[in-house]
């Protein structure tokens, strides 16, 4: 089985990340964290998730297997080190190209970068009133969000149980059918991230490179399918149109994968962070991830009367109220 993706070092240039990302649907980036990272972070999952909670019980990680949902409520090194990780971030800003971009500005640590949409104008009509009318700048005519937010954070562990492949499916699949359309602005950008070696033997994830331009209808060929192999504290990135899906194991060894999500912040996350990460927990961790979980807002989105419109747990100004 051929590897068509690319993989890359962690000093390589962000835009050529993204490029790979467009150009094939997903990249690997080696070796992004110290693999003692990966075990503080299971060493967390295990101290604070009883075994009962981690068995997977659904169709995409059945009986055998482990899953463990809210890992930004139980891991605070998952959080800071994975979830906020400032490579990971300024990838997201290249591909889902928000109007305030996520990835930290050295000169302004936690604070989103001050760029606003262009104001609405209020047009007179022949009655005597007024209409209110958007025109957009060019600038913004070219970004696809405000924002972006996790869409969710899981532990996904595959077992020797796993006999059988886990079926191709995309990351908008949990948009269908409402979003559909091949020419709509790119909306999400995962990543899955090595807690353990991903090997060929073990269930190491399955992507087909090229499939986020396919239509919806054609099926993946055998020789069109390649496994992603890399080494703990490596993360593979894909886009929410590639096909992708855990592989069966041969082995009777753990195969431990990180796996979040980041979305325009105009869709729902399909993770519900706010009951998952409570204020009380998301007040102990760095206000970038704050923001990442959900806790600010756009000019219109999400905003809370009396909360500050970058951390929503602050007081100050966010809504239009």
């Amino acid at each position: 089985m051929v590897d068509y993706l690319s993989s890359v070092s962690t000093d390589s240039d962000v835009q050529a990340i993204a490029n790979a990302l467009q150009n094939d649907g997903g990249v690997v980036i080696d070796a992004l964290v110290v693999p003692e990272t990966m075990d503080t972070i299971h060493a967390e999952i295990q101290s604070g998730v009883a075994p009962e909670d981690q068995k997977g019980t659904g169709h995409l990680w059945p009986e055998g297997n482990k899953t463990v949902g809210g890992l930004a409520a139980v891991s605070r090194t998952f959080v800071e080190e994975l979830l906020t990780h400032p490579k990971i971030l300024a990838v997201a800003d290249a591909v889902l190209k928000p109007m305030q971009p996520m990835a930290p500005d050295p000169l302004q640590e936690g604070t989103l970068q001050a760029t606003s949409r262009q104001p609405a104008t209020l047009q007179d009509l022949d009655d005597g009133g007024s209409q209110l009318v958007w025109s957009p700048s060019d600038a913004a005519i070219k970004r696809n969000c405000h924002h972006y937010t996790t869409g969710v954070c899981a532990m996904l562990e595959v077992g020797g149980a796993r006999e059988e492949h886990q079926y191709l499916h995309r990351e908008n699949g949990i948009y269908q059918p409402y979003v559909g359309r091949l020419d709509m602005p790119e909306f999400i950008l995962s990543a899955m991230w090595a807690g353990t070696d991903f090997t060929n033997q073990n269930g190491a994830t399955r992507v087909v490179p090229g499939s986020h331009r396919w239509p919806e209808e054609r099926l993946a060929k055998t020789e069109e399918i390649s496994q992603v192999a890399m080494a703990k504290g490596s993360v593979v990135l894909w886009l929410s149109r590639t096909l992708h899906g855990a592989a069966k194991s041969f082995v009777d060894e753990r195969r431990t994968g990180y796996f979040t999500s980041y979305i325009a912040d105009w869709f729902r996350q399909e993770e519900n962070q706010y009951i998952t990460v409570p204020p009380d927990v998301a007040q102990t961790y760095s206000e970038r991830a704050r923001q990442i979980l959900g806790y600010c807002c756009s000019d219109s989105l999400g905003w809370v009367k009396g909360r500050d419109r970058d951390d929503l747990l602050k007081p100050g100004k966010s809504g239009q109220l």
